[in-house]
């Protein structure tokens, strides 16, 4: 099982696909159901719906130079 939070490499969380385990630090686990990302100019949004229909969501700041 992967553990996600907003340290998680930006990298890491693309790789995530449906059928994964997954967590986060409140304790919400399960397999990925669905991946949703948006980005704009600042921010990514990604929202990992899970087949017990939990979600998890990390939000990570773009670094712009």
């Amino acid at each position: 099982m992967l553990l996600i939070d907003d340290n998680t490499p930006t990298s890491t969380l693309l790789e995530i696909k449906k059928g994964h385990l997954i967590g986060d630090e409140k304790g919400v686990t399960g397999s990925v159901e669905k991946v949703e990302i948006s980005n704009d100019d600042a921010l990514w949004l990604f929202v990992f719906h899970l087949t017990d229909g939990n979600q998890i969501e990390i939000t990570k700041i773009k670094n712009i130079c």
